[in-house]
């Protein structure tokens, strides 16, 4: 029978965790203490209740990890392996270092995304309104029309509630799926640039070009130039808009709550999930970019983005995941010529 050697991961230990740990947690604390700086500016005087929500997100984590236990057992079994659990269990105890990074890492990664639930309607306070006119402006001249138009009449009731609830499944199965995946520069690019995407480019972005998205065109004051928008849009996306709205309006911080369009950190997130998939050269990343595509097209039709917005927030998603490429790589070439000149002499 095949046995599996338990030090598969020996010869990638090269890349350390705290490669991509070390940056990771210095953007989320970053993040953090952005949103409690923030906190009096914006005119809130409490941080919000809902941060032991952060125990659904680990529930969450806990339930993808034991999937991806229980899919790695299937193909050590398929792979002719006699005992599988054995042999994975022989695995894990030889990586326990990696295994407690990934617990850092999944934890991160929900402390961040609060982080970012936190911060987000503050910089509304600080920063209101401006760019609306400007990006509807800006999707009329490149498709001819306001882009939701092209889906006027179709019944989007069924893609509003996958909007959000297979875009928060993709993420979380994503984040788990690199964080199990071996250590290499490119894992390690793949999840600083998923922090860097949430704590750098959604708050700076959102800053600068502070905008309320289709759906609230009219609820901001701007005019009624969507005002045909909530004829098209299904019932349950116009009682999520309403939702965010009382809280935009009554100045609460709540779960959920924050409007901001530009850019769109749905798609942002989205096509950072194709570009870690691509990273990884895994037979799912043509279906991740459909997936990305579908996002895109369905954050425009439900009125909560503009088409720009997506556009900028995938453009995001690819310079973040390049700026951390090319830095693993400038060091990697580094490495190499200082062992090279280590060895001539």
């Amino acid at each position: 029978m095949k046995s599996v050697d338990p030090t598969e991961f020996a010869a990638a230990l090269n890349p350390r965790e705290r490669d991509w740990l070390i940056p990771s947690a210095v953007m989320t604390a970053g993040l953090g203490l952005a949103a409690l700086i923030l906190l009096p500016i914006a005119g809130y005087d409490h941080i919000p209740a809902y941060f032991g929500r952060f125990l659904n997100w680990m529930y969450y984590m806990l339930f993808g990890g034991l999937l991806w236990l229980l899919i790695t057992v299937i193909k050590l079994r398929k792979a002719g392996v006699e005992s599988p659990i054995f042999e994975l269990h022989g695995q894990l105890m030889a990586r326990k270092a990696f295994l407690l990074a990934a617990l850092a890492g999944a934890m991160l990664a929900g402390i961040d995304m609060l982080f970012f639930m936190w911060i987000k309607p503050e910089l509304t306070a600080v920063a209101p309104f401006w760019a609306d006119g400007m990006l509807a402006d800006i999707d009329h001249a490149i498709f001819g029309t306001d882009p939701w138009r092209l889906f006027k009449g179709f019944d989007l009731t069924v893609h509003a509630g996958a909007y959000s609830f297979l875009w928060a499944v993709a993420i979380m199965a994503t984040v788990v799926w690199v964080l199990a995946q071996k250590p290499s520069p490119q894992r390690s690019a793949s999840l600083i640039a998923y922090f860097a995407i949430w704590s750098v480019f959604g708050t700076i972005g959102q800053l600068l070009l502070s905008s309320a998205g289709p759906i609230f065109y009219q609820r901001a004051g701007l005019g009624d130039r969507f005002a045909e928008l909530s004829n098209n849009i299904p019932q349950v996306t116009q009682m999520v808009s309403g939702y965010l709205w009382n809280f935009h309006t009554s100045g609460t911080l709540g779960v959920g709550a924050g409007i901001s369009a530009m850019p769109s950190l749905h798609i942002g997130t989205v096509a950072w999930i194709y570009l870690a998939f691509r990273g990884q050269r895994s037979r799912l990343a043509p279906l991740a970019a459909l997936f990305a595509l579908y996002m895109w097209a369905m954050s425009v039709a439900l009125g909560w983005h503009y088409a720009i917005d997506g556009i900028v927030g995938a453009g995001g998603a690819v310079a973040c995941q390049w700026v951390c490429n090319s830095w693993f790589k400038r060091r990697e070439a580094s490495e190499l010529k200082q062992s090279e000149l280590a060895s001539a002499s």
